[in-house]
């Protein structure tokens, strides 16, 4: 309480001090911190690892969209070239022969894209420097 002249009274140091805790309850305090900064960086990740889910369903189900999208347009492009195949005097079975190599010959290009470009997929460096040198060909090594 406040002395008439403005004077506070000081608070003894006991009053104020945090409560003594010994070493194995700080220990059990940390621990029980730990266990929920785990459970806390647990579930930030198990709702990241679900909207990353809902994400590549959204982008698969895209590609697939754009993967029929792109099969109408061809469809319509091969029908306008067989219709100008057609005016110009060409048969219209000779017309669908004709389409019909044009598409199978881009088939055959993109299975030859397809071949090439799957060789490097087997990850050929990483295989070749895991594989343990053959004796006598290690340069560190003296014969």
């Amino acid at each position: 309480m406040p002395n008439e002249t403005g004077d506070t009274q000081v608070a003894a140091d006991s009053d104020h001090a945090a409560p003594e805790t010994g070493p194995l309850e700080d220990l059990n305090r940390l621990q029980r911190e730990l266990r929920h900064l785990l459970h806390d960086q647990l579930q930030l990740a198990a709702l990241e690892v679900r909207l990353a889910a809902h994400n590549l369903l959204s982008m698969v189900a895209a590609a697939v969209s754009i993967g029929v999208l792109l099969l109408l347009v061809w469809t319509g492009l091969i029908g306008a070239i067989g219709m100008s195949l057609i005016e110009v005097g060409l048969k219209p079975a000779l017309t669908l022969l004709v389409l019909a190599a044009l598409t199978a010959g881009l088939a055959a290009l993109l299975m030859v894209y397809i071949r090439r470009t799957s060789r490097t997929m087997g990850l050929p460096a990483t295989l070749r420097a895991l594989k343990p040198a053959a004796p006598g060909n290690n340069p560190g090594e003296e014969s």
